[in-house]
């Protein structure tokens, strides 16, 4: 058996699946997180580390521990933390929701442009770790004195358990260290922080172990000392493992409060888009060009309360645009009521409706933000079309998957099969995968036995294993929806949606 551990913003998760990949046993932990007057967001990395303790813990009650072979740890993406000499933090994890950082990214993109970023980082504007670095040596050069190195919750949690601060190059891009061409942290932009690559976590391919569980991390666990330990891989990379989503043109989407794209690419691609971060995928010969949405969940649950439905369940939410028809009537909605600091002028304006009339009901509403996020997710898969970068598939995890009505319109609005994938921890199953992977050799296939002495062989991966093909084996079973005959009318409707923004993809008009 294989332990995903997903270390997630809020929960921590633990899943144990067998050589099928079905699970087994499964745990879960909540974090804290604690907000600053000054709009900071912080947590602590002690409790992150108990909370992932009592999630194994708490999986591992159900199956034998000696059975598990190995553990891949997914995580969120530039919670960042300070560390000593010794690799104790100083001072809280810094999380990705922290807005401290924001001015200083700001300056430093007005200093060195935009393009600056695009060519060193394959991203644009500078976020995350730039700021916060710059913040810190400005307000808090005590606290930047103390630190001999700089890390994140995933490298570090990595670091408890094997010994060894490591993670992949997703990790590293999404932190905005990364550069995409270089395959390695940025030196100029390095540089410019007043970093140095050896003060950094260990880079390293997501199929090539950290090291062992030490026994230490053993006791704190319960796992059996000696297995090997993953590096440290961004969750949303995780959920194309565990999603299945592993092949050129296959376009994952995270359906949360916020919707997330992640696109497979075969080739190496300046981004589509400014928000994309670029990067190298963890299956070879792959790049990940992830854009979020901004908006999402937030807004049906936005019009689930207006309408007074907060309460109902997805079943009865499904039952409420069952009974309204496609294009809800000339119903036509903009869902566009999230602005991030970095969505700039693409949300200008906000949310808009069009059509409206006496005739129209609540149910009309819920499904017209429906489609609207559809058209939107249309709109963000034309950027990839315009940048001569192919789609074959959308692969839907989240909430959405769930729904029998929402996948097909979204297959019907975008022209795309739509593959649903209902196992709600993807980015820990996606962990669980890396895991089996780092005591799987090829070409022979032979995997360790609990029964044999001593701890499973550990096996460098890249270039060894077809990780495609090996997750694909492994994938749960999806449920797929193709376009039907209402595509032709969601046609219309995407041209209506569409007409405000000019080429540029930026709000210009205002709809009527």
């Amino acid at each position: 058996m294989y332990l995903g551990l997903d270390l997630g913003t809020t929960n921590v998760k633990a899943l144990v699946v067998d050589a099928a990949g079905r699970v087994a046993a499964e745990g879960a932990a909540p974090v804290d997180r604690v907000a600053t007057p000054d709009g900071g967001v912080e947590q602590d990395l002690d409790a992150i580390w108990q909370a992932a303790c009592q999630a194994i813990r708490q999986a591992l009650a159900v199956v034998d521990p000696a059975e598990v072979q190995a553990v891949g740890v997914s995580s969120q993406g530039a919670a960042m933390q300070w560390l000593d000499a010794r690799d104790r933090p100083v001072g809280p994890v810094l999380s990705w929701l922290d807005g401290r950082g924001r001015a200083f990214d700001r300056r430093l993109t007005e200093e060195l442009g935009e393009e600056f970023f695009v060519r060193h980082l394959g991203r644009t504007p500078c976020t995350m770790t730039p700021g916060q670095v710059l913040r810190m040596r400005s307000s808090s050069p005590e606290v930047v004195a103390r630190a001999a190195r700089l890390g994140w919750v995933g490298d570090t949690i990595v670091g408890r358990l094997a010994g060894r601060r490591a993670h992949d190059a997703t990790s590293l891009s999404i932190a905005m260290l990364y550069n995409p061409w270089l395959d390695r942290a940025d030196p100029d932009v390095l540089a410019r922080l007043g970093l140095r690559e050896d003060q950094l976590p260990d880079l390293l391919p997501a199929t090539t172990p950290a090291g062992r569980l030490t026994p230490w991390a053993s006791h704190q666990t319960g796992l059996v000392a000696g297995i090997p330990v993953s590096p440290a891989i961004h969750d949303q990379y995780a959920g194309t493992l565990g999603a299945g989503a592993v092949r050129d043109g296959d376009v994952y989407l995270g359906t949360g409060t916020a919707w997330v794209l992640l696109a497979n690419l075969g080739r190496l691609a300046d981004p589509v888009a400014r928000r994309t971060f670029v990067c190298r995928h963890p299956v070879e010969g792959l790049f990940g060009q992830m854009l979020p949405m901004t908006n999402g969940g937030a807004a049906l649950d936005w019009v689930l309360r207006l309408t007074g439905r907060s309460g109902l369940a997805p079943h009865d939410v499904d039952d409420v645009m069952a009974a309204i028809p496609p294009g809800s009537d000339g119903l036509c909605f903009w869902p566009l009521l999230s602005a991030s600091a970095e969505a700039g002028q693409d949300l200008a304006g906000g949310g808009r409706v069009a059509g409206i009339s006496l005739a129209h009901t609540a149910n009309h509403l819920v499904r017209a933000v429906v489609e609207g996020l559809a058209c939107e997710l249309a709109r963000h898969l034309n950027l990839f079309a315009d940048a001569g970068l192919s789609v074959r598939r959308l692969v839907l995890c989240g909430g959405a998957a769930a729904s029998r009505i929402t996948p097909q319109i979204l297959a019907d609005v975008t022209g795309q099969p739509v593959a649903c994938v209902t196992q709600p921890a993807v980015s820990a199953l996606g962990a669980a995968l890396i895991a089996r992977a780092l005591v799987e050799s090829a070409p022979s296939q032979v995997l360790y036995e609990p029964t044999r002495p001593g701890p499973p062989p550990i096996h460098p991966m890249r270039g060894m294993v077809d990780l495609a093909s090996f997750v694909e084996r492994l994938a749960p079973p999806c449920r797929t929806y193709w376009p039907s005959a209402n595509a032709a009318r969601y046609a219309h409707l995407l041209r209506r949606y569409l007409e405000p923004w000019s080429s540029t993809g930026r709000l210009t008009a205002t709809p009527e």
